[in-house]
């Protein structure tokens, strides 16, 4: 039975936005559903700005999204929080991925469904 795992990325410390990708990752490949939630200065790893984000011996923090998305297809859902995003000043226009823009309330009902709620 797949299950689904509800990331709330919050944090725009790289260690934790590579963490909490690096992690959804080994969930999806595990055959899970993924469901990421992105608000305030997370919110930044959807933008082009993933592409400077880069780690001691890593990649970029835009590689392993790409791996993300690319690994879990229609099982991964990302969501950009609405009220995050106008306090950041984020447009969806500067979203690189697939985004939905949603409210907390949306991730209650999502963390509630999981089998897992993780924090970054």
């Amino acid at each position: 039975m797949t299950e689904m795992y509800s990331f709330m990325m919050i944090s725009g410390e790289h260690e934790k936005m590579m963490m909490g990708v690096i992690t959804a990752i080994g969930y999806a490949s595990s055959g899970n559903k993924i469901y990421m939630f992105f608000t305030m200065d997370a919110l930044r790893a959807l933008t082009a700005e993933s592409e400077k984000i880069v780690l001691n011996g890593t990649k970029t923090l835009k590689y392993y999204l790409d791996n993300l998305v690319e690994l879990a297809g229609e099982d991964l859902e990302i969501t950009a929080c609405e009220f995050g995003m106008r306090v950041k000043g984020i447009h969806e226009d500067q979203f690189v991925y697939k985004v939905k823009v949603g409210g907390v309330s949306e991730f209650a009902l999502k963390s509630s469904q999981s089998k897992a709620t993780l924090i970054f």
